[in-house]
């Protein structure tokens, strides 16, 4: 997953861009985790918890994206979709635009939000 951390020098905000097929992830990052140390903590605790339990689904839920974690896999989503990670139509999501669904691996993820982490606090 290629992905590039962006602030505007002008405004202060901080933007991500990735590859085709994660722009829902981007926007994840930029509208519902933000610079919320609180919602980083919640988010690296519900894979911390998916790391002890790979069989068991951890979801975060944001306004307007959310996440589930299910054996190892992410799954970033609009909310509107009501995806069910443990139902049998992932495949049915192909039918979306890439822009409202994204997967990635659970170590590949965490990676990003560590990164996101040290760029949004200069470290």
């Amino acid at each position: 997953m290629e992905f590039e951390f962006i602030k505007n020098s002008l405004t202060g905000e901080y933007m991500v861009r990735c590859e085709m097929g994660h722009e829902v992830l981007a926007r994840l990052f930029q509208e519902e985790i933000s610079t919320c140390d609180r919602t980083i903590a919640e988010i690296k605790a519900q894979m911390a918890l998916a790391s002890q339990y790979p069989s068991k689904e951890f979801r975060w839920e944001g306004k307007e994206i959310s996440l589930s974690i299910l054996e190892s896999e992410v799954h970033v989503f609009e909310n509107c979709l009501n995806f069910d990670v443990t139902s049998d139509s992932v495949e049915d999501f192909e039918l979306y635009s890439s822009e409202s669904f994204s997967e990635s691996g659970l170590e590949d993820f965490s990676s990003v939000i560590a990164q996101w982490e040290r760029f949004i606090h200069n470290r």
